[in-house]
C-alpha cells in the first residue's frame, strides 16, 4: 500500500486549500484600516506605466532642442548702455561720480591711538615745524629714477656703457648711445628716451635742464641654454640677463652742489707750514 507523505499531499492540494487565519486577518487589516499603497502612489505608479509605453518618437518630439527648433525666432533689442542706444538712457556711475565719502565707515576707531601717529606727533613737536635736509631738498629740487627691463646682457658689457653716460646732460647721453659701436647701446638709448618722457610728464622737468645723477646696474636671472660639442658631449650654458638704472635732475641741484662745495672751501681755515702754538721751556743757553 503506497502512503502519501504529508508534503505531497500539501503540494497537490494547495489550489484548493482555504486561506490560513493568519493572511484573512492580515487582509481584514489592510481593508479596514486602509493600510495599503495611497492614492498618490497608484497614481504615480499608473503615471510611470503610461510612460514606459509611449513611443520614442513622442519622447524626442519633447526634448528642448526639438521645441527650440520649433519656436520662431524674436528679434532682440539694443542694450540701453550702447553706444547705438538711445541718448537718453541712464548709463552707469564713472569714477568721478561714486561718492568718496563712503569710505569713511572703513576708519579704524582706535585711529588716534595708533603708535606711528603718536610718532610722528611727537616728531613734528620736536622740530616744531622746521624741516630736514632731506625735506628741503625734495621741495625745491625735482627727480625722476627709472629703471629698464632685463636685457640680455652681462654686467661685464653693461657697466661701462653707465659710467660712459654718468654726469652728462640727458642730450649728451643720447649721442653717445646713438654713435656707440656697442651692441647693448642700443637698448640703452631706448631706455634713455623712457627716462626723458617720463621725467618731462610725471615730474614736469625740463629737458634743457635734465642730467644724469647716477647710473648704476644690476643683476637678474639666468636662462640656460644647450650648446652641442662634439662626441655628443653637451655643455649647459648660463645666459645672464642684465638691467640698468638711471636717475635724473635738473641743474639747480648741479648748482646747489657747487655752491655747498665753495662754502666749505671758505669755511676750512689757511693752511699753515708751522703750526702756530706756544714755546715752553726756552733756555738761554743750548741743551744739547
Amino acid at each position: 500500500m503506497n502512503t502519501v507523505r504529508p508534503f505531497r499531499l500539501l503540494a497537490s492540494t494547495r489550489g484548493g486549500l482555504a486561506p490560513s487565519l493568519s493572511l484573512l486577518q492580515q487582509t481584514r487589516s489592510i481593508s479596514w484600516f486602509n493600510w495599503g499603497k495611497s492614492k498618490e502612489g497608484s497614481s504615480e505608479a499608473a503615471a510611470t506605466a503610461d510612460s514606459s509605453t509611449r513611443s520614442l518618437a513622442d519622447l524626442l518630439k519633447q526634448s528642448p532642442q526639438a521645441m527650440a527648433s520649433q519656436q520662431a525666432p524674436v528679434r532682440g533689442s539694443i542694450a540701453g548702455e550702447s553706444i547705438l542706444g538711445p541718448e537718453d538712457a541712464e548709463l552707469p556711475k564713472t569714477s568721478h561720480e561714486i561718492d568718496l565719502t563712503a569710505n569713511r565707515i572703513l576708519r579704524d576707531p582706535a585711529r588716534k591711538d595708533w603708535g606711528w601717529l603718536r610718532t610722528v606727533a611727537a616728531r613734528e613737536h620736536r622740530r616744531r615745524g622746521r624741516l630736514t635736509r632731506q625735506e628741503r631738498i625734495a621741495q625745491t629740487e625735482k627727480e625722476h629714477t627709472a629703471a629698464s627691463h632685463f636685457f640680455k646682457t652681462s654686467i661685464k658689457k653693461l657697466a661701462p656703457l653707465a659710467r660712459q653716460i654718468h654726469g652728462k646732460s640727458l642730450d649728451d647721453a643720447i649721442t653717445q648711445m646713438r654713435f656707440s659701436p656697442k651692441k647693448a647701446a642700443r637698448d640703452v638709448l631706448s631706455h634713455l628716451h623712457l627716462v626723458r618722457n617720463e621725467a618731462i610728464v610725471r615730474k614736469a622737468m625740463k629737458p634743457e635742464e635734465i642730467y644724469i645723477a647716477q647710473a648704476w646696474v644690476g643683476r637678474g636671472p639666468f636662462e640656460r641654454e644647450l650648446n652641442h660639442r662634439a662626441r655628443g658631449r653637451i655643455d649647459m650654458l648660463q645666459l645672464p640677463y642684465t638691467k640698468i638704472t638711471i636717475q635724473v635732475k635738473e641743474q639747480a641741484t648741479l648748482e646747489r652742489i657747487a655752491k655747498e662745495k665753495e662754502a666749505k672751501r671758505l669755511r676750512k681755515p689757511v693752511w699753515q707750514q708751522l703750526p702756530s702754538r706756544p714755546i715752553y721751556g726756552q733756555r738761554q743757553y743750548y741743551q744739547w
